[in-house]
């Protein structure tokens, strides 16, 4: 959580459905509006929707990695109907440094692409989620926001789908092979307690590079810093919390996201007893 002043104040949102469509309402409050929309689903019960945030001139939200302050996103979808295992994607973040601790974070507009499975293709779908997401300026405000959409199941109803065409090209790739890419991650040093670790890549503009980390929830990243990589290799280095872990190095897997401008790529490493392998 910041190290900022905390109001603890939440929104609940709740708007009358409309009928079947592919965009849903906006609901929200003063600082931050949501919305949920989704393409009919298919005949073999695959359904992909989007999460669309729209933030207030200077407000940010949270990757689902918050970094060293705020507040990691949760989506419950248990009250949708005929829909069911929704997995929420999420596009690159920025880093944003206020002195005091670096978030990763999105601001003004956010679309998380969404996946569900339909049991039932040829019944009724309702996409029903609540959001618990931090929204902060001078100070960080948890929200809690509810959105849905009456699915329609129609084929010819597309409203949504650049919207969410968009949104899944805006997701990492797996980069471009010696020009921008992730090549390697390995323990250099340090205890079990804190150990530390070098990520190699590949970029053309180095400068612009930022590298995001992902470790199990027990370990605590690190902000990377730019360092000289081994045989001259561009590389980013990072030590790991790990005093409160209760497993152990070998066999966890840390994911790693490079982003330079707006190209963004990732890549997950296993680490085991001889070092990670990828």
């Amino acid at each position: 959580m910041s190290a900022r002043p905390l109001i603890a104040t939440a929104f609940l949102a709740l708007t009358t459905l409309p009928a079947a469509a592919t965009v849903g309402p906006w609901v929200g409050a003063d600082k931050v509006h949501v919305r949920i929309v989704a393409t009919p689903p298919r005949a073999d019960g695959a359904l992909h929707g989007a999460i669309e945030i729209a933030l207030a001139p200077g407000w940010k939200t949270y990757w689902r990695n918050p970094g060293d302050a705020g507040v990691p996103p949760r989506f419950d979808f248990s009250a949708s109907v005929n829909a069911r295992d929704a997995v929420v994607d999420f596009p690159a973040p920025e880093r944003v440094d206020d002195g005091y601790a670096a978030s990763n974070v999105y601001r003004d507009r956010v679309i998380l692409p969404l996946s569900l499975k339909v049991p039932e293709p040829d019944a009724p779908v309702r996409l029903d989620v609540v959001l618990d997401i931090g929204v902060c300026e001078a100070i960080c405000i948890p929200v809690n926001l509810r959105a849905r959409v009456e699915v329609s199941a129609d084929a010819a109803d597309q409203d949504g789908a650049p919207m969410i065409e968009r949104a899944r090209a805006a997701l990492p790739g797996p980069g471009r092979p010696g020009e921008f890419e992730l090549l390697s991650l390995k323990r250099v040093g340090g205890p079990d307690s804190k150990p530390e670790f070098e990520a190699t890549f590949h970029a053309a503009e180095p400068a612009e590079a930022q590298l995001f980390v992902e470790t199990p929830a027990d370990w605590f990243a690190d902000p990377p810093k730019p360092a000289a990589g081994t045989g001259g290799r561009l590389a980013f280095r990072f030590a790991v919390d790990r005093r409160t872990a209760a497993g152990g190095i070998d066999g966890a897997e840390i994911g790693l996201t490079l982003t330079e401008g707006r190209a963004a790529t990732s890549r997950r490493f296993k680490l085991d007893g001889d070092g990670p392998t990828p």
